[in-house]
């Protein structure tokens, strides 16, 4: 992406101070031309925020930046070789008793020569000739530049992301959404297209999604759904195989469109909603798609988003949604709520007059308005500060007219340098949705300003969070601890314009754009050959700095001039391709600094990959191919993060734990699958001692481990530590009572310190949990937990006092098979219990029959809601799903509660103000518990809507003057679903459908009551 230059000059010049200080500068005799570059870059780094402002205005200005620019990545790129060479990393990397040397002690012996010391000096005297020829910043323009004031400065925010509950459109979704719907279920056609047209970032596929993922009579009367992100550049086979694994089927082998078809076709049989989100062309319609799915027996909806009006009218769609522009209202509305969130304050009157000022300038665009909210949160509430927004000359530049640009360009100006620079990236990477990964990337690539006691990785955080927070990214609804993100596509497309001068995409081998007289020094590759093929302009310039391959599973192999040309690379993303070895070349990136082989075929790494002395992250997850690392990897001392996750690896090599700076280690072996190996038997737990910055660790194989001394000393120190999982792998051929007392022990040894926020716990064998989950000071030694995962734990009998942790918000207990009752222990003994819980779920309890939060001093008689109103006081959801056994229950408040497949309940308590309830039966039942009566009968005040699968019998009796109509005809909102999808009744305030589908697959009215005849 473009570098912000700001951020990049000090940044540099914070390592220049330090090369400076340091010994290897006066060695080599450029101390004293390093100075004159630092003073002239402080002559220079006043001006350049207002350079970089005025560049889009003015080509001379503009000029003068992209000159200064290229002089920083030379600087850089010297500055680092020298930093190489520094004697830090020299005692770091000895020479090997395998006689393999590390690159430090070959450019050591370089360094010595003197040839060498005169390139270093003469490229450093370049840097500083072109320098001094730029160097009077102010003759450039009449007036001159504006100096930056040092009390200006933007800083980050440490504020949190504000959600907001009502969706961006406002409330004009709900009425979009149900119109479109109520269109699909009247069309009788085999094949019906629907579309969704308006301008970039009106909201267009906020709708689609709320069809999609939301409407619960959409997901039942289609069996088979698939979403498709259609870019501008698309490769047809690859739509095609997301079309054949959406729908069930398998892709592997299958290299051509014909055959691909014919795969699709069987697996059509039943009714489809395809959903063909963004597409720039009807081709992908017309030629590509439209065949293949008449060719299918079953009914079929095409729900398509577009941008260009011409698109909707070539699709031939049987009805298109035009999305309007947000109301004035509804968009001071939406920046009340970001901005304030629900508190009544005496100053959103007094700035409701300006906001609306904001509002208008954002011409409706729902995007565009959320985007200046983000804005809005980060400025001082009053007029003054607001005023400023609205007079600033940003709205209106020569570069565009359109408005949400213009909104866009305002609120990437507002942000700190270092956060624009992280916006570009998030920008750049295509496929990267996980935030983990992202901030690795930021590490990399050196976005992250370091501060004195805090890790990188947690200063990147909070940059993630306030990006966030700007409504700049958004959390993927549903995603556990805000793990996975999106850009939205428009957001996304402005990033890219920004960086396309540095940074090029090339989709199916050819540019979307370049210019000749740029170097490029970032590029995204996707939909390639066998064969790794770099644009010919990369190879010349020689300067590429991050190499990024997106949807290229062809790629089997890499040439070894590949990377002879790649000698800056710092980034290199080879995920989800088919290479299955890696060129020597690739050893010689001594730059490089991020590796990701996830997913790839790979056999095997090099011993001499110890020598990429910079590496900082290696990530080699699902490789399912590579079953032993080599020992090189412990000489990586530079290593941040190690990823190796379901990868069949035999062991971890000794020497890991010298890695003194890794701080995600995911996929942690103990020992070896050789018991009997006496050349390398594998890490054992204390190899993990001195690790101390650990943030993630991932611990798997834990059966593997020896319990001889003790191992509490293993987590000691780790005061950074916040995402934990202990893993087993469970043996039926062993002695279980054994398997048991050894997982027992491993487990209590290994105490978490206090700042642990995620745990997961996976294929237990103990009978009792570790001793730190049951104590009674749980509340203290796991202050800080928010999400929690005990997954197959078959010998333990009694949960832990889960409702004493403060802050716990996600937790899900799975496969307890001996657990057979949960009673007052699982509260503990202080009330509120689970005061911060927003997610409750179990799922696989075979034998749990009895879920009762009675103390045991209770009256038979008592009024367990009056005794409980200090329980789970934040519930939003709650899943009770495939507990066969269970009889009774006594449900906390909550307002989703989702309830499969448990035949055999017979009473459950209120639930408090119940909003959504779920219920799915096996086939088997007839009859409609007596319990489902009550709870809806006690909740008929808050209930809005309800849903059930269940057999046809029952449904029918659901139906209008049947058994239990009674009930259902009380609920504003009912749909009811057969198991076998051929029937269904769907109730709402003025409706009434009670269908089956015919022989074409579409649902035709069965009855209608006469209640409901107009």
């Amino acid at each position: 992406m473009a570098m912000v230059l700001e951020f990049f000059v000090n940044r540099y010049l914070g390592k220049l101070s330090d090369f400076i200080e340091g010994e290897v500068g006066k060695v080599i005799g450029v101390e004293e031309e390093l100075k004159k570059i630092r003073d002239k870059l402080l002559r220079i780094s006043p001006y350049i925020q207002d350079a970089e402002k005025k560049r889009r205005r003015n080509p001379v200005i503009d000029s003068w930046v992209k000159e200064l620019k290229d002089i920083m990545y030379d600087a850089e790129d010297i500055l680092e070789l020298c930093f190489i060479e520094d004697g830090r990393l020299l005692a770091a990397h000895p020479c090997s008793c395998s006689g393999v040397h590390s690159p430090i002690s070959l450019l050591a012996s370089c360094f010595q020569r003197c040839k060498f010391r005169r390139d270093i000096w003469s490229k450093i005297k370049k840097v500083n000739d072109r320098l001094e020829a730029i160097k009077e910043v102010n003759t450039l323009v009449p007036g001159g530049l504006v100096a930056a004031q040092n009390n200006s400065a933007k800083t980050s925010s440490s504020t949190s992301p504000a959600f907001v509950a009502t969706d961006i459109v406002g409330t004009q979704i709900d009425e979009a959404a149900q119109n479109l719907i109520s269109q699909m279920e009247n069309s009788k056609k085999n094949c019906s297209v629907f579309g969704i047209s308006g301008m970039g970032g009106m909201g267009k596929t906020t709708l689609a999604k709320k069809i999609f993922d939301n409407d619960e009579m959409v997901k039942k009367q289609f069996k088979k759904q698939v979403w498709l992100h259609v870019s501008k550049e698309y490769s047809e086979i690859d739509i095609l195989k997301q079309v054949l694994r959406g729908i069930g089927g398998h892709d592997d082998g299958v290299q051509s469109k014909a055959e691909i078809e014919v795969r699709i076709a069987p697996l059509l049989s039943e009714s489809l909603l395809l959903v063909l989100d963004d597409i720039w062309s009807a081709n992908v319609w017309i030629d590509l798609l439209r065949n293949v799915i008449l060719n299918g027996s079953g009914r079929s909806v095409i729900l398509f988003t577009t941008r260009h009006e011409n698109v909707a009218t070539e699709m031939t769609a049987d009805f298109v949604h035009h999305v309007e522009k947000m109301h004035e209202d509804s968009g001071w509305e939406l920046i009340r709520k970001i901005v304030f969130r629900d508190k009544e304050d005496l100053i959103i009157s007094e700035l409701k007059e300006v906001g609306m000022e904001i509002v208008k300038k954002c011409d409706g665009l729902p995007l565009a308005i959320k985007v200046m909210a983000g804005v809005l949160l980060h400025k001082e509430r009053t007029k003054r500060e607001w005023g400023k927004v609205v007079e600033s000359n940003l709205w209106s530049t020569e570069e565009s007219g359109a408005k949400l640009s213009n909104v866009l360009y305002l609120s990437y100006e507002d942000l700190p340098s270092h956060l624009k620079q992280c916006f570009l990236s998030c920008a750049f990477y295509r496929d990267i949705s996980f935030r983990q990964d992202i901030i690795r990337l930021w590490v990399a690539e050196g976005f992250v300003i370091e501060q004195a006691n805090s890790l990188m990785e947690d200063i990147a955080e909070n940059y993630y969070k306030e990006l966030i927070a700007r409504n700049l990214l958004q959390i993927t609804e549903g995603s556990i601890a805000d793990y996975i993100f999106v850009m939205h596509d428009v957001l996304r497309s402005f990033g890219q314009k920004l960086m396309e001068e540095e940074g090029i995409i090339v989709n199916n081998a050819q540019c979307t754009s370049t210019k000749s007289l740029t170097k490029i020094r970032r590029l995204s590759i996707s939909t390639q050959g066998d064969v790794l093929s770099l644009p010919n302009v990369i190879i010349k310039q020689k300067c590429l700095r991050a190499l990024d391959l997106v949807n290229c599973p062809q790629i089997k192999r890499i040439e070894n001039h590949a990377f002879e040309s790649l000698k800056y690379l710092r980034v290199l993303n080879l995920c989800d391709t088919s290479i299955d070895s890696l060129p020597d070349s690739l050893v010689k990136l001594f730059h490089l600094k991020y590796l990701d082989l996830n997913g790839t075929k790979i056999r095997r790494l090099p011993e001499s990959i110890g020598c990429l002395a910079n590496l900082q992250t290696l990530s080699l997850s699902w490789c399912k191919s590579l079953h032993e690392l080599p020992k090189g990897i412990t000489r990586l001392s530079n290593l941040r993060c190690l990823r190796i996750l379901d990868t069949p690896l035999t062991h971890v090599p000794k020497g890991v734990g010298k890695l003194k700076n890794l701080n995600n280690l995911e996929g942690f072996l103990a020992g070896h699958c050789d018991s009997m190996n006496r050349m390398d038997g594998g890490c054992d737990l204390d190899e993990l001692q001195d690790l101390c910055n650990l943030i993630t660790l991932f611990i798997d194989k834990l059966e593997r481990a020896t319990t001889r001394g003790n191992r509490n000393f293993v987590l000691e120190k780790k005061t950074f530590l916040r995402r934990f999982f202990l893993a087993w792998t469970m043996n039926d051929n062993e002695n279980n009572e054994e398997q048991s007392i050894e997982a027992e022990r491993i487990s209590n040894q290994l105490s978490p310190p206090p700042t642990l926020e995620l745990l997961m716990i996976e294929n237990f064998p103990g009978q009792q949990f570790p001793a730190w989950m049951v104590s009674t000071s749980i509340h203290d030694s796991l202050a800080d937990l928010t999400t929690l995962m005990l997954q197959n734990f078959p010998s333990c009998v009694v949960l832990p006092p889960l409702g004493q942790l403060p802050n716990l918000k996600f937790l899900k207990i799975e496969g307890g098979e001996a657990i057979k009752n949960i009673g007052p222990e699982f509260l503990g003994y202080k009330t509120p219990a689970f005061p911060k819980l927003e997610c409750l779920e179990f799922k696989n309890m075979p034998n749990w029959e009895a879920w009762v939060l009675r103390v045991a001093h209770d009256e038979p008689n008592e009024d367990v809601q009056a005794t409980n109103l200090n329980l789970f006081p934040n519930l939003k959801k709650c899943f009770l799903l495939h507990c066969p056994k269970l009889k009774h229950s006594i449900l906390p408040p909550t307002r989703f509660l989702q309830i499969d497949l448990c035949p055999n309940l017979e009473y459950v308590e209120k639930v408090g103000m119940l909003q959504e309830f779920e219920v799915a039966f096996p086939s088997e039942l007839k009859q409609l518990p007596q319990w489902v009566s009550s709870l809806v009968n006690a909740t008929l005040n808050s209930l809005q809507k309800f849903t059930m699968l269940c057999n046809s019998l029952l449904l029918d009796s659901c139906s209008e003057g049947k058994q239990n109509w009674h009930i259902i005809k009380q609920i504003s909102k009912v749909s009811i679903y057969s198991i076998d999808g051929k029937t269904r009744l769907l109730l709402s305030k003025d409706s009434y459908k009670y269908e089956i589908k015919d022989d074409f697959g579409s649902f035709v009215a069965l009855d209608q009551p006469a209640s409901f005849h107009g």
